[in-house]
Order: structure tokens, then sequence, then C-alpha cells
């Protein structure tokens, strides 16, 4: 895959590397290993990088797909949508997200490897869901790409929606919870603990039915559970989640789904992805009517 950036007049007053730093988000480093191995070429040749270009000089990198370590499986996708530098799927609940112990070659991560490897590409996971939490994981089809866009991450600068049906009702129509979050003495559980990270997430009721509530949310920071904890600590647990709730009610999936993903892709002319993801039928059904949010 071959990026090719021309010069623009407002970059003249501007030096090649710091148009690759600003422009082309490249580290020095990442420029010293992409001139080493002859994939970034600049037209018409330069002499170094601090020299300042003309109006239409062209920057060319060549983007080899680095060797992953997931084993490709073939297996099926569902692809809410696709483009040269990402791909977004919608996860069902039940299916790991990422290889882990017990779980190397049974996860949409092995399934993607597969469907990318038959492109020539490589796949580089950008979000992951609890193996019981459905809908949009987000893959960059190159390490370049990856490293953009979770940097955004970092930086608080991708809105993530999710939908969820809890138990009880919410007397406040929205709200912040801002309660640390650290891992248990199991390894595995997390729990709110004044010695934890800060975590901090926006809810908002939608609708209420017999004694559930249904909310959209919004995680302002990205703590492992923090959705199901922050909700059990209010007294709301998810339907379905036998660890921070109840036991699953009436064998109902764990009713959490990642529903939307906006982000800015600076790379290409600020480029903004919104992609959303359709609630699956169990929420229907579990509600016993339509929900509309």
């Amino acid at each position: 895959m071959k990026l090719i950036y021309v010069v623009k007049k407002e970059d003249l007053n501007m030096t090649y590397k710091q148009i690759l730093q600003k422009k082309l988000f490249f580290s020095s480093t990442l420029t010293s290993r992409l001139k080493a191995h002859g994939q970034i070429r600049f037209i018409p040749p330069i002499y170094s990088t601090n020299q300042y270009p003309e109006e239409n000089a062209i920057i060319e990198v060549n983007l080899i797909s680095s060797k992953s370590n997931i084993v490709p499986v073939e297996g099926s996708i569902d692809i809410l949508y696709e483009d040269n530098f990402f791909l977004f799927v919608n996860k069902p609940s039940g299916l790991p997200s990422h290889p882990s112990k017990g779980h190397y070659s049974d996860t949409i991560a092995n399934y993607v490897e597969y469907y990318l490897n038959s492109k020539n590409l490589t796949s580089h996971i950008i979000n992951r869901l609890d193996k019981e939490t459905s809908g949009i994981v987000v893959f960059a089809k190159n390490s370049y790409f990856h490293s953009i866009v979770s940097r955004e991450f970092e930086k608080r600068q991708v809105e993530k929606t999710y939908i969820a049906i809890v138990h009880g009702r919410l007397t406040k129509k929205s709200g912040l919870i801002e309660k640390p979050i650290k891992r248990s003495q199991d390894g595995i559980k997390r729990e709110i603990h004044q010695d934890g990270s800060f975590a901090s997430t926006y809810y908002e009721v939608i609708d209420c039915f017999e004694n559930f509530t249904l909310l959209k949310l919004k995680p302002i920071t990205g703590r492992t559970h923090q959705l199901r904890v922050h909700l059990s600590s209010i007294g709301h647990p998810i339907v379905g989640d036998y660890i921070y709730g109840e036991q699953k009610t009436q064998n109902t999936p764990l009713l959490l789904h990642a529903y939307s993903i906006r982000f800015n892709f600076k790379l290409i002319d600020n480029k903004i992805y919104n992609i959303t993801s359709p609630l699956p039928h169990y929420f229907y059904e579990f509600a016993g009517r339509h929900l509309e949010f």
C-alpha cells in the first residue's frame, strides 16, 4: 500500500521533517526506519529532511504490512464498513475479540486476519470488547494507521456509544458516574477502589419498562469492564451480567452493545468515521417491544 502526500502551499513554511511529523504523524524513528529500508521517496530528490520543499513536491511512502502473530482462521464476519484504511465488524455476543488463554483461534481477530490475508493485508485490532459484549470492533489494515487512531483513543478523542438494559429504574434522566476502578485480587474481575484508576461514564435514560431501564452509555475513559462495574456500583447491573450483577435472566445474553463509534482520521483531510451497528434481536425480545434510541 502506498501513501502519497503532495506538498501544499500552506506547507512551504515547514521542512520535510516537520511535514512528516505534523501532517503524516511520523516519528523521527519511523522516518529513519523507512528511509533505511528504502520505503520513503521524495520527488524531487532531497539531501536532508531538514530542507524546505517546493509546492507540489511529492512524498511517497511504501507501507509494507508488518507480520501478525494472529493465526488466520476462516470464519464468518459481519462487515459494517470497509475502506483502504479500516475494517469495522459487528462482533456477536459470546465471541472473544482477541486471542487469549483458552481462545487462540476462535476469536473475531482470527477471522478478520484470514479475511485480510486474502487481500495480502494484516489486521491490527484497535478496540476490544468483552467476550459477552456485542457490537463494533475496529481493525486497521496497517500498523501505521493503527498507531494514528490509537493516539486518538489515548487522548479521548474517540466517541463511543453503548446501549444497555439494566435492572431497576434510574431516578435521574442522565448523570456521570466517576469512580476509580482497580483489578480485584482474583486478577480477572474489576472493582471500585480508591486506589484504582480514574474512570468516568456518562449515562442517559432512553426508556423504562417493567423494572428495567434502557440506557445510552458513553465511556469517557476506557477501563476494562468499566460500564459493567460502574452500573453495578450504583445498584443497576446490566441484564445478563452474571459477574457483576444478578444471575443470567431467562438465559439472556449480556444486554450491552457497542452501538456506535466516531473518530477523526487526521491523515486523510480530517475524514470523520461515524459507524453504527444494529441492536441485536434479543434486546427487542427481552423488552417484548420495539426500542427507540
